[in-house]
């Protein structure tokens, strides 16, 4: 079955890695991401390469409007969506009582809101498919609670949550749902700079989004519910089940910590 693949946030980072790699597998395309990040050039750049169908536009999916324009686009096509990518999101690090509460507003439309409208809105094309299936991106955060990083983890907690209970509700039907919890990305620059600043151990658990992306995909198509990419991490998931909790939440602080300075290093510069 040939599949056509929606996927948001997909102008960089695993997004962009989401789209090359379902491009590689001869899937047709539909990307959305913000304007001006670069989303024609991929779409030309994966077209003249891989010879799919691609179609774009360019959204705030933190806009309640945009997330409709995006359902009335797909449905005034009648693009038959059967693999929708919910990889859009926002993170950061940041001390909760100093930041302004945009950022954190920003953080919940898009990471919480704009994944349940587009999985809402778009169910019905893909039940309408023989089969289908949907990865909705969360982290491993949301396994591990720690300072600088309480709205994120929580919108992350959410879409852990959101995806396994769903899957659970459709369990019987065609559409399989898959959450994909990785550890650090090398997604940008700004990602690269902050990982350097963490210990060895886990600088080795930081992955490229190309493997992510392709490993993601193709445990997704073999219907694994839950996806953490990396054997260390895996590692250090299955590991934090026996661990004291007073240990988790020291090693998570010592890491948060290095990344919260990293980022404000790096916002100052």
């Amino acid at each position: 079955m040939k599949h056509f693949v929606l996927i948001t946030g997909a102008s960089e980072g695993l997004g962009k890695s989401f789209a090359i790699e379902s491009a590689k597998m001869g899937m047709d395309l539909f990307l959305v991401a913000l304007p001006d990040t670069g989303l024609p050039s991929l779409c030309s750049l994966i077209n003249s390469n891989f010879g799919v169908f691609v179609d774009y536009l360019e959204l705030d999916l933190t806009d309640d409007q945009s997330c409709i324009q995006l359902l009335d686009h797909v449905k005034s096509k009648s693009y038959p969506i059967s693999f929708l990518i919910n990889n859009a999101g926002v993170g950061g690090n940041y001390l909760f009582t100093n930041e302004n509460f945009t950022t954190f507003n920003r953080m919940i439309q898009l990471n919480i809101k704009a994944t349940t409208m587009i999985t809402h809105g778009l169910l019905d094309v893909l039940q309408a498919q023989d089969t289908a299936f949907i990865i909705n991106v969360s982290s491993i955060i949301a396994h591990f609670e720690g300072a600088y990083k309480q709205v994120y983890g929580a919108t992350k907690s959410f879409v852990y949550y959101f995806s396994k209970s769903l899957q659970h509700e459709l369990e019987n039907t065609n559409v399989h749902v898959s959450v994909l919890s990785p550890g650090g990305i090398n997604s940008n620059i700004s990602h690269f700079r902050k990982c350097q600043q963490l210990n060895t151990i886990s600088k080795l658990s930081i992955l490229d989004p190309e493997f992510v992306a392709s490993y993601a995909i193709q445990k997704c198509l073999q219907k694994k519910n839950q996806i953490i990419p990396g054997r260390l991490m895996r590692f250090y998931f299955l590991f934090s089940k026996i661990l004291p909790d007073f240990v988790k939440y020291r090693l998570v602080k010592n890491t948060n910590v290095r990344i919260f300075k990293a980022q404000s290093t790096m916002q100052r510069t």
